[in-house]
């Protein structure tokens, strides 16, 4: 007699709640159907499509330039004097304190270069600038001083046949006097101009001007 009770009364919720047993099922099925084909799919990405022919740029190259940046162009110092070789070096008072000057027959200090040549070869600015002194002592002999620009003020020495007035404006390249002896203090060591380069007023080893590794940059036009 309970059995029977308990039967009708699961057969009348089923029959009642017929709808609601359907939803629930279908909600497990799809749970069931998701869950499924999630754990089952191949998570490896689709192979990329690769043209036959694919273009890599060089992150390097700049085919767009920023607007307005020019390119730039490099202007180099050259040597005054061609074939050349080199006197008395540069001292600058710590590694090299002092050079044997043959002519005076004692170490001293030497704060710029001799570039040895044939007598007469000519000298040249080695660089655009502005003649700011021309002038003749017993020791150093004929004297012009040019100022390069940037600070850079070089001293061209023991010269001859002189070709440039104070105020003169020259280019690279411009003649501005011959090697010579007329440096008493050096006179042993024979012809050579005797350059020193002095930048913000202090004096600097002027080989590198004379090498050509000095330059300076402008735009391009």
């Amino acid at each position: 007699m309970n059995t029977t009770k308990k039967t009708n009364k699961f057969t009348r919720f089923l029959r009642n709640n017929a709808a609601l047993l359907i939803l629930i099922f279908c909600v497990i099925a799809i749970a069931t159907v998701v869950l499924a084909v999630t754990l089952t799919r191949d998570n490896t990405p689709d192979n990329p499509v690769i043209p036959d022919n694919p273009v890599v740029k060089d992150p390097d190259d700049n085919d767009d330039p920023a607007p307005g940046v020019k390119d730039k162009v490099k202007v180099y110092f050259t040597s005054p004097v061609k074939n050349t070789s080199t006197g008395m070096g540069y001292t600058d008072g710590k590694d090299t304190l002092f050079v044997f000057n043959s002519t005076l027959n004692d170490w001293a200090s030497h704060k710029g270069v001799d570039l040895v040549a044939a007598d007469g070869t000519e000298v040249t600015s080695m660089y655009d600038g502005t003649v700011i002194d021309v002038k003749e002592t017993f020791a150093m002999g004929n004297i012009v001083t040019i100022d390069h620009g940037d600070n850079v003020v070089a001293t061209y020495a023991s010269l001859a046949d002189v070709q440039v007035v104070k105020g003169q404006t020259v280019k690279k390249g411009d003649k501005i006097g011959a090697v010579s002896t007329t440096a008493s203090n050096e006179f042993m060591d024979g012809a050579h101009l005797h350059l020193e380069v002095a930048v913000k007023g202090a004096s600097v080893d002027p080989t590198p001007y004379v090498n050509g590794e000095i330059f300076r940059e402008f735009d391009a036009e």
